[in-house]
């Protein structure tokens, strides 16, 4: 998506960022030539757009969504965008507090997904990513999100392509986040995939976001991975961890072949972190080398911190 050079900054061209941001690409000049949102650089293949410029013009989106005019304001300081954004809308004047306000976005996002509305899905996501730090969107709004969603499919109240809309579209946030919040000069690395057959990323994501955010270097390389590929990317990207995520894996035999493979393969000097609900015999093959079980988030948090990780 991002175009860069070796110690360069991530640069994303004009069509990366109308995904990022949910503005057309028609919007995104206009709103440069009239009123001088942000002022992005060119090579010859057309404008390159900053992660500031990227997060300036999220800001921006969901201001103008809530009903402000953006010749109001494109003179604004981001901190002032911020602001705006965060504060409650008309619509929901009469809430009080964080989680008030969570409530009633939590309850927007089910109302959009009941309607099949994918624009406002992913208006609302953007708006709540930008109004909360990542740890709180994570925990206050994703996890929340994402059983209850669970629970209404259970219940036949929503669909599986209703699901899948919510999938993609949380994908799409997380993996945009992770991006913007990466850095490039961190002493401490991590490198995050699931092992072949666990297609379900969204752990992994999440906890790709939660180091990013909080000041380590992250490298993703994304689900269903086969385990040589998980030691060779591992070996290749210089990292100092390796965090697996497993959540639903199909068959635990396979499960079990995949981690130890990576378990005995990476160098000695790397860390295995294992995340997710694995069976409580899964340690026998695991032996010989020192594994960290990860059950929960708080667990991953504490390791996070302790690789200098601040929240």
């Amino acid at each position: 998506m991002s175009r860069k050079t070796p110690g360069s900054p991530a640069r994303y061209p004009i069509r990366a960022v109308a995904r990022l941001t949910g503005l057309s690409v028609d919007t995104l000049r206009a709103w440069e030539r009239r009123h001088h949102v942000v002022t992005p650089v060119r090579d010859e293949r057309g404008r390159l757009y900053s992660g500031s410029d990227v997060k300036r013009l999220q800001l921006l989106a969901a201001a103008v969504d809530r009903g402000h005019a953006i010749g109001r304001l494109s003179g604004l300081a981001d901190a002032e965008l911020e602001a705006l954004v965060a504060a409650p809308s008309p619509a929901r004047g009469r809430d009080h507090g964080a989680g008030a306000g969570e409530d009633a976005a939590l309850a927007t996002l089910l109302a959009s997904l009941q309607a099949f509305d994918a624009a406002a899905v992913e208006r609302e996501l953007s708006r709540l990513s930008l109004a909360l730090k990542p740890r709180d969107l994570v925990h206050r709004v994703l996890f929340r999100l994402l059983k209850q969603v669970g629970d209404e499919w259970h219940a036949n109240r929503l669909t599986i392509a209703q699901e899948h809309l919510l999938s993609g579209a949380v994908r799409s946030l997380l993996g945009a986040m992770v991006r913007l919040y990466a850095k490039e000069d961190v002493s401490r690395r991590l490198l995050f995939a699931t092992p072949s057959g666990e297609r379900h990323e969204f752990g992994i994501l999440a906890a790709a976001l939660l180091a990013a955010a909080g000041g380590l270097g992250v490298v993703y390389v994304g689900a269903d991975v086969p385990a040589r590929l998980i030691v060779d990317s591992a070996a290749r990207s210089g990292v100092d961890v390796v965090v697996l995520g497993v959540i639903y894996a199909g068959s635990p035999r396979e499960l079990r072949k995949q981690v130890e493979y990576v378990a005995h393969h990476l160098p000695g000097r790397l860390e295995l972190w294992v995340g997710g609900p694995l069976p409580t015999d899964f340690d026998r093959t695991l032996a010989g080398r020192q594994v960290v079980r990860l059950p929960d988030f708080e667990s991953l948090e504490r390791q996070l911190v302790r690789l200098g990780a601040r929240f």
